[in-house]
């Protein structure tokens, strides 16, 4: 299980809408807006 960084919904990562990588790590979404969203500020919406 992952969490959409955007808006925190739990994904399991084979029925994730969308994904992306950011600084070597791949982010799951729920959504194509969500990615969108993280696409624009990334930083943003990461919390290591």
């Amino acid at each position: 299980m992952s969490k959409d960084p955007v808006c925190g919904m739990d994904l399991d990562e084979k029925r994730a809408v969308a994904t992306a990588v950011y600084g070597g790590k791949t982010y799951y979404f729920c959504s194509d807006r969500c990615k969108a969203t993280f696409e624009k500020t990334p930083a943003k919406h990461i919390k290591d």
